[in-house]
């Protein structure tokens, strides 16, 4: 069951920081009362205290777009597309976003477990940020089991070497400080990359190998450069989307019903982002929180 929090309304806020030219307001109140939400959450609660210190470090961001009372009222009437994202990682400043009013009503309530679910899944990126050599220990066998049932999966492997799957792990590791334009960049080498890491394991042939591996960089290519084009075009890719997401149910026992599945293939943290959502109270997300707390 959900419980309500009273969120502080946009009153007596000050700026806090700018990003991407976009204002963003804060204050203490604010941020007292946002981890009460996490403490009360039963999805939550149990890293409340490690929440705790990375608001102190300024390292998660409630906020609001709006300064006062009137922009407030004014963003949640509106048809603005953004008002549904509730949070972000921000890559340049290594910082989660939380954007307060899309994330409560017209009267100051929110759902703690959303705010706790957003929050938890966007602090993986966080800590793989900011910290990736102990992000990669701690969650080690857990990636290797997603992108082993990944790989299984796609290309038509019984079983990867694990060096294989090791190695693709690192390669999408590079991503992860660098962002998606970098991924833009390697897109030539990332195919090359994979045909050799997993050419001689698969049992496709040749033809329906480079298919699968041509349709990998493309959608890509469309997520990072023209998002609408892949949803036009999702179908196309129905294959690589399902094997991504049959990979969190063979590995780690449940179905990922958080996120449509791409940004795995140049995130290895999206991995635990879902994981958080999916088992928010497993033990390796709690460790990787005492990483960066």
């Amino acid at each position: 069951m959900k419980i309500s929090e009273l969120i502080s309304l946009p009153v007596s806020l000050t700026l806090e920081t700018v990003i991407d030219g976009q204002k963003l307001y804060s204050s203490d109140h604010l941020k007292e009362k946002f981890i009460l939400a996490f403490e009360k959450s039963s999805k939550g609660s149990h890293v409340a205290p490690e929440i705790k210190k990375l608001v102190e470090k300024n390292l998660i961001l409630p906020c609001y777009k709006s300064k006062n009372l009137f922009g407030f009222i004014k963003k949640k009437l509106s048809r603005d597309p953004n008002k549904y994202i509730l949070g972000f990682y921000n890559l340049e400043e290594k910082k989660v976003i939380v954007l307060i009013e899309n994330a409560v009503s017209l009267f100051g309530t929110s759902a703690n477990n959303e705010l706790a679910s957003t929050t938890m899944h966007e602090c993986m990126h966080l800590i793989a940020g900011r910290n990736l050599s102990s992000f990669k220990t701690v969650f080690k066998l857990h990636l290797e089991a997603y992108y082993s049932e990944f790989i299984k999966d796609y290309l038509s492997i019984d079983k990867p070497s694990r060096s294989s799957i090791d190695d693709l792990i690192n390669y999408i590791a590079v991503f992860e400080k660098r962002g998606p334009q970098y991924v833009n960049s390697q897109l030539k080498n990332y195919v090359r990359f994979l045909y050799n890491n997993f050419a001689t394991q698969t049992k496709l042939n040749s033809e329906d190998y480079n298919k699968r591996l041509t349709d990998i960089v493309v959608a890509l290519k469309l997520f990072i450069v023209h998002l609408p084009s892949l949803l036009k075009n999702a179908r196309l890719y129905q294959m690589l989307f399902t094997a991504l997401n049959h990979a969190y149910f063979n590995a780690f026992g449940d179905r990922n019903i958080y996120t449509t599945p791409l940004q795995e293939l140049m995130s290895i943290s999206e991995v635990a982002c879902v994981l958080a959502e999916i088992e928010p109270q497993a033990s390796v997300i709690q460790k990787l929180f005492q990483i960066i707390a």
